[in-house]
């Protein structure tokens, strides 16, 4: 199967945009810490929506602490959990339903 990681993508935008491969790769490291502060600043009461591209984005809801009661009596601590979402629109135009 084929992986495109992160520095394949950077080299890509550098060549394609004539735009220095550091300028790129600083642009990522920024909006990567730039999306893990929205992320991670997710509230009881708020959940976050990072629009990452058109058709792709991460939902971000806070998990409050629980205590699962079964053979042993666990307590869960209170977390974020993220999902990636993709539309029904960004699959259909990947399958080519769509003109671009």
């Amino acid at each position: 199967y084929l992986t495109i990681n992160q520095e394949n993508i950077i080299k890509d935008i550098s060549k394609k945009e004539d735009i220095d491969i550091a300028t790129v790769r600083k642009v990522f490291k920024s909006a990567e810490g730039i999306i893990f502060d929205y992320l991670s600043s997710t509230t009881p009461t708020d959940k976050t929506v990072v629009k990452l591209l058109d058709g792709l984005s991460l939902e971000c809801k806070y998990v409050p602490s629980q205590e699962i009661h079964g053979y042993e009596d666990i307590q869960c601590d209170e977390k974020i959990w993220v999902k990636p979402k993709i539309t029904r629109h960004y699959n259909r135009k990947l399958n080519g339903y769509f003109e671009n």
